[in-house]
């Protein structure tokens, strides 16, 4: 394997882990349980729990669920980057 695949694939790894990190505090913070939580995103409990837990990488489908989501929307470039989304003034 190349060294520039290593490098992206360690990337990779690197932003999946920290969704995950954020996709669990997202729930947490919603105060929602796994099986609630994954209830509003359509997804099987064991799916959010493999996210979760870093036993399966977040697909961009469970993403895109959740940027086209009305409640959770407001939450998606926070949960892929980690930026806080800048509110419009009113």
């Amino acid at each position: 394997m190349s060294k520039r695949t290593e490098q992206c694939n360690e990337t990779i790894s690197q932003l999946n882990d920290e969704c995950r990190k954020r996709l669990r505090q997202l729930r947490e913070r919603l105060g929602l349980s796994r099986p609630k939580f994954a209830d509003l995103l359509g997804i099987p409990a064991t799916t959010l729990k493999n996210y979760e837990l870093n036993y399966r990488e977040i697909g961009g489908g469970a993403l895109l669920l959740i940027a086209q989501h009305p409640e959770l929307s407001i939450h998606f470039q926070w949960l892929t980057t980690g930026l806080k989304v800048e509110q419009a003034e009113t």
